[in-house]
C-alpha cells in the first residue's frame, strides 16, 4: 500500500464497514477500485466499465493497513449460499443440493453456481432469488466460505472449490 493514496470502502445495502462491498483508493482527483474479478486495481474513467466513483455518502475512509488486509482477504469479498429445493427442505434439515456465490465488484456483479463438472459457472439464480424474478424459486441460506467448502466437499467430493 502506498502513502500517496487515501483508501475507502463502499457499503452498498446489506454490507458493512467491516465487510464492505468494494475497496477504493484516491490520489488527488484520480480514483481506482479493486476489481473483485481480476484482483487488480483499475482506474475509473472513459476506457473502463466503471466511469464514476461511488457517492461520497457511501464511502468510509480506512487506513492503508486495513486496505491491505481487505485486499489480501479474497474470501472476505465473496458471499456464499447453500441452495435448497425450497424453504421447507431447509427448515426440515435436508441437505442442500448446490452452492452459489456472488462477487459484487464495482464493474460487475458476478453470480456463479458450482456445477456438474466441478466448475463455477455463471448463474442467474442468486439474482432471481433476491429480486423474486423466478416463478419457482429455490431457497438460499447464506453460509461462510468455510461452510461452502465443507458442503462442496460433501456434495461433490471436491476440495479447494472455493479457492479464488
Amino acid at each position: 500500500m502506498s502513502e500517496q493514496y487515501e483508501y475507502f470502502v463502499d457499503t452498498d445495502p446489506g454490507y458493512t464497514v467491516e465487510r464492505p462491498s468494494s475497496l477504493w483508493r484516491r490520489s488527488g482527483d484520480s480514483w481506482e477500485y479493486l476489481s473483485l474479478l481480476t484482483w487488480e486495481w483499475c482506474g475509473v474513467g472513459q476506457d473502463n466499465p466503471v466511469r464514476m466513483q461511488p457517492l461520497p455518502e457511501a464511502l468510509h475512509p480506512v487506513t492503508a493497513e486495513r486496505a491491505k488486509e481487505l485486499e489480501a482477504d479474497r474470501q472476505g469479498w465473496v458471499r456464499y449460499w447453500a441452495e435448497y429445493e425450497d424453504e421447507a427442505a431447509w427448515r426440515d434439515g435436508e441437505a442442500p443440493f448446490s452452492v452459489v456465490r456472488r462477487r459484487r465488484s464495482p464493474e460487475r456483479i458476478f453470480d456463479e453456481a458450482f456445477m456438474v463438472g466441478n466448475t463455477w459457472e455463471p448463474t442467474a439464480r442468486v439474482f432471481d432469488y433476491f429480486s423474486a424474478r423466478a416463478d419457482e424459486l429455490t431457497y438460499l441460506a447464506e453460509v461462510t466460505p468455510e461452510e461452502a467448502e465443507r458442503l462442496l466437499r460433501q456434495i461433490r467430493g471436491v476440495s479447494g472449490a472455493t479457492d479464488l
